[in-house]
């Protein structure tokens, strides 16, 4: 079943119109220096953990590809400012809840901003914010934020079908969330990047599914070898467009680092370690990126 969120859409389109985006654009200018994925600058292109907000994809050999660095993105200027846009809406969401009244939380009480983890700190991922006063709950009532941009395709598939029919991983990654911060229901705002239209959906909690994913990417982050293909063809449609398509499909060549290394290890205390004889130490980020002399690609790479 499919819980609209229609008082909320209303009273953001109401409130905006009312004043011409007056109080928008303050609460706007305000919170936008404050999103700072969007404006982030040197990054070496591999992410430390597993994150939630992938955990909910059909491959497991994906993920745990990409958790061991074995492929390096190469995105093209048009992905890479799609990517910034999504980061920037994010401040538009805010903005648009705190006209209406909304109270929003990015940070906890100690200023840091909503995580949640396991494996050690192998899995997780941030959440976009904690409101209350959502239109479309009980005024008392917290509720988990997750914002997104769509294509009009992407859009209108969910407008009629909803989240979790169409956009699988963002619902697993909600139920994530919720399960780890003692919260029992989420909204989900998207908007359509073509004539900005913004859709609203309250997602409850699923024990179910949040303990599966969460232990699945338990598994996947202490997996010693790759788990096996979704599908033995190249051209089969999850493998045509995948980072990991030549590693996986093509023997190409995996990335050297510490990660695809057969010597190395995720500790269950968020650590990796490595077993060569001569080292036998735990591995900081900045060597794991780079790997050593010693380097010996992981078997099932």
């Amino acid at each position: 079943m499919i819980h609209l969120a229609t008082k909320t859409v209303a009273a953001i389109n109401e409130a905006i119109a009312a004043d011409q985006g007056a109080q928008f654009r303050v609460h706007l200018g305000k919170i936008l220096p404050h999103i700072t994925d969007a404006y982030r600058g040197k990054d070496e292109g591999f992410r430390s953990h597993l994150g939630a907000s992938l955990i909910g994809g059909v491959c497991d050999r994906k993920l745990w590809y990409g958790f061991r660095w074995a492929s390096k993105p190469n995105f093209d200027g048009r992905i890479l400012r799609l990517f910034n846009r999504g980061h920037l809406e994010e401040g538009r969401f805010i903005a648009m809840l705190l006209t209406i009244g909304v109270q929003f939380w990015q940070q906890d009480t100690n200023g840091n901003q909503f995580r949640v983890s396991d494996a050690g700190g192998h899995f997780g991922g941030s959440t976009d914010g904690v409101a209350l006063g959502i239109p479309d709950l009980d005024p008392t009532m917290p509720c988990l934020t997750e914002f997104k941009t769509h294509n009009d395709s992407s859009f209108k598939k969910l407008k009629k079908e909803g989240v979790q029919a169409t956009k699988f991983e963002h619902y697993v990654q909600m139920q994530i969330y919720m399960k780890k911060l003692g919260l029992t229901v989420a909204l989900y705002l998207a908007v359509n990047k073509n004539d900005d239209e913004v859709y609203g959906e309250l997602v409850y909690l699923d024990n179910i599914i949040a303990d599966r994913f969460i232990n699945r990417g338990i598994t996947l982050v202490f997996l010693p070898e790759a788990p096996a293909k979704i599908n033995t063809s190249p051209g089969w449609f999850d493998c045509k467009f995948c980072d990991h398509r030549n590693v996986c499909h093509l023997s190409g060549d995996v990335e050297k680092n510490c990660r695809t290394c057969n010597y190395s290890k995720a500790l269950d205390n968020g650590t990796w370690s490595c077993n060569n004889p001569q080292f036998l130490q735990a591995i900081p980020k900045e060597v794991q990126l780079t790997g050593c002399k010693e380097w010996d690609r992981k078997h099932s790479l």
